[in-house]
């Protein structure tokens, strides 16, 4: 198996990881005038890198960020190619209003028409591409997401959160995650000895310390930027409660994060989120885009601690059927279709 990425050219352009070969380009070698061009530049550089390593049985490849090398490739070796969705533009954006959206929703009809297979990480998520890209849904596998249980056995999370107070967000600062929710959810219960703490980076986060200072919850909130797995780990064991107010979610592998940690969770009723929890008994669910729904649900899963030890206990058991392993097998499952079929074909080169 190899594995084609990038580096910034901090990072080796060829190394071997637990048996498999990853290889980088750096598309940083040239300047761009925008992002569409810095990924066409990227797929330039990964098509010529790809094409030198010799023809492999199935390319595999992510969202539009790589379609254009996969499809180039999949027509240079006569391979299927397999692509995996996670989310789509119109999805995010709900309206196409220039140009560039309009490029990347484009790529991604044309990568899901080139696959052999789509992967999709929920079912919200296929019911989205089949109808975004009028894509059947007999070509489209479902895999949810998985998580490290080896997470589990690092720390003791859940036996040393000492003051029962602390609100916990990770993810990109970005609208549709929904960040400026809780912020908002944390003015209302500001009388309440509450303090929160948003873990991740993004272009919202001048925004959202704004909006902390404006709503006087400012000493509430602490931003702490993108941080290591380690230490991401300790801030799980302080959390009494995970929140994730997002407007848009194809999965939400935080949530299994945080279930597996013995840490409550409190999810808008939302896209894959909608399948991982159930309400009242993996965590407690509030309507998306209500901050007044959220401070009610925060403040009711810190108030009553028999419901926190119940979803608890229901959401570790629940965390169980995500483990990575699983993600993995079905994904060796659709290659192993993919190839049958393949190989009963007559679209194979004629050298095979």
């Amino acid at each position: 198996m190899t594995v084609l990425s990038f580096t910034d050219g901090t990072s080796e352009e060829h190394e071997r990881m637990d048996g498999v070969d990853v290889v980088r380009v750096n598309p940083y070698v040239m300047r761009y005038p925008d992002f569409i061009s810095w990924i066409e530049g990227l797929n330039m550089l990964m098509v010529e890198r790809g094409a030198s390593l010799g023809s492999f049985d199935l390319i595999h490849v992510h969202d539009w960020l790589t379609a254009y090398s996969g499809i180039a490739l999949k027509h240079i070796w006569r391979r299927p190619l397999v692509a995996t969705i996670h989310a789509t533009e119109l999805g995010r954006r709900k309206v196409l209003t220039n140009n560039s959206e309009r490029h990347v929703h484009e790529m991604e009809w044309w990568l899901t028409y080139e696959a052999w297979k789509v992967i999709c990480c929920s079912r919200y998520m296929m019911n989205e591409v089949h109808s975004n890209f009028w894509c059947p849904t007999d070509k489209i596998s479902v895999i949810y997401n998985g998580y490290d249980p080896k997470m589990v056995k690092t720390r003791s999370a859940g036996q040393t959160r000492k003051d029962g107070k602390t609100v916990l967000f990770v993810g990109r600062l970005v609208y549709e995650k929904g960040p400026h929710l809780l912020i908002e959810a944390a003015s209302l219960l500001k009388e309440r000895d509450l303090r929160v703490i948003i873990v991740g980076e993004g272009a919202m986060r001048p925004y959202l310390e704004g909006l902390a200072r404006k709503l006087d919850v400012s000493k509430k909130v602490t931003f702490m930027g993108r941080v290591n797995d380690e230490t991401l780990l300790s801030i799980y064991e302080e959390a009494s409660v995970l929140v994730i107010p997002s407007l848009y979610e194809p999965f939400g592998i935080v949530a299994l994060e945080a279930m597996s940690l013995g840490v409550p969770v409190i999810v808008s009723n939302t896209g894959g989120l909608d399948e991982i929890v159930r309400d009242e008994h993996e965590g407690l669910k509030f309507q998306t885009g209500s901050s007044e729904a959220l401070a009610k649900a925060i403040a009711r899963i810190l108030d009553d601690e028999g419901l926190r030890k119940r979803l608890i206990g229901n959401a570790r058991i629940r965390a169980k059927e995500f483990a990575w392993e699983t993600t993995t097998d079905q994904t060796f499952d659709v290659y192993r279709k993919v190839l049958e079929e393949y190989n009963s074909n007559n679209w194979k080169p004629k050298a095979d």
